[in-house]
């Protein structure tokens, strides 16, 4: 009797049902750390995580107030939970280990392989998490490098998608959303609209009808130009002088000053001769000598006044140019990007 189905449909039927096991049993990631009270929930069973336990999609991790936890999943990707956190698996799916997995399987047939490879479609990668309360940091895998629009990150009031790498997303003690950019550059999408946090940003989430506010903004200033440097003469409140001073000239149409011709020379005094003293006549006695004992003595006779001082004649003032310290203008300093964040 001849079966009703041809060869190569029944080769198809067996190499799916070949490979759907190796899919259904992967798991999404494994419990790589756990400290303090971590609770793994699947369905209505509900146990105590422990390292090395299996993630799978749909499963909940709780963490108590001292618990956290670490999972690696199969693209490479890492999260981080803080305390009193619960995060949800919501759905998982790895293109590539699927890939790879199928192609383990199936290489035992090669006629299998070929109508596999023909007739089923191209999986799909998914990485879709939800963090209902507490904190959570995360660096992305293959899924999110391969296409971003396949990572999300979903809370009360917004939802957090991926075009970088790491990120952090915690409620603060008002209940409210703060996600930090730590590489490259995610997006925060509310109901209002999306906001995008380059490395180094935050925004708070207030509700989730309100863009995210940005908290903390990286500096972006210009850079201003260079300064001209100094010369030699150039004082700091003059910067356009470069010159030292120097005396003006006189114009040249203005006369010189003219000096009087020197006149005749006056004739020389008359001679004039001494007599000789009288002896009939007495001397004339000198002056009493005044004076005090700190004060040197002196022969002006009582009663007259000193002649007024002259007052000392100042030396010219000479004005020095000022110092003027040469400027070392350097390039401005290029920081290298923050090394990758390390969880721990």
């Amino acid at each position: 009797m001849q079966s009703k189905f041809p060869s190569s449909r029944l080769a198809l039927w067996v190499a799916v049902a070949a490979a759907w096991p190796l899919q259904g049993l992967a798991a999404a990631g494994l419990v790589q750390f756990v400290t303090g009270e971590v609770q793994l929930r699947r369905g209505a069973a509900e146990q105590a995580a422990t390292k090395g336990a299996e993630v799978e999609s749909g499963d909940v991790i709780v963490t108590g107030p001292a618990g956290r936890a670490q999972i690696r999943f199969s693209d490479g990707g890492l999260v981080a939970l803080y305390p009193d956190s619960q995060f949800t698996v919501t759905r998982y799916a790895d293109a590539g280990n699927a890939a790879g997995a199928g192609t383990a399987a199936i290489n035992a047939s090669t006629a299998t392989a070929a109508v596999a490879a023909n007739a089923g479609a191209a999986p799909e990668d998914h990485f879709a998490v939800s963090l209902l309360r507490g904190g959570m940091r995360a660096v992305t895998g293959l899924i999110g490098k391969r296409d971003p629009r396949n990572y999300k990150v979903t809370t009360p009031t917004a939802v957090v998608g991926i075009r970088g790498s790491a990120f952090l997303i915690a409620f603060n003690a008002d209940g409210e959303l703060v996600v930090s950019g730590e590489q490259d550059e995610i997006e925060v999408c509310t109901d209002a609209g999306c906001v995008g946090v380059k490395a180094g940003e935050s925004v708070r989430v207030v509700s989730g009808s309100q863009l995210p506010l940005y908290t903390h903004t990286r500096a972006v200033l210009p850079l201003p130009p260079p300064p001209v440097p100094f010369v030699m003469g150039e004082t700091l409140g003059d910067r356009l002088s470069t010159a030292p001073a120097v005396p003006v000239p006189p114009p040249i149409g203005s006369p010189a000053p003219s000096v009087p011709p020197p006149g005749p020379a006056a004739p020389p005094p008359p001679a004039t001769t001494v007599p000789a003293p009288d002896p009939s006549v007495p001397p004339v006695p000198p002056p009493p000598v005044t004076g005090t004992p700190g004060q040197p003595p002196s022969t002006r006779p009582p009663g007259t006044t000193a002649p007024p001082a002259t007052p000392p004649t100042r030396p010219p003032i000479v004005v020095l140019p000022p110092i003027v310290r040469p400027v070392i203008v350097l390039p401005p300093i290029r920081l290298p990007p923050p090394p990758p964040p390390v969880i721990r």
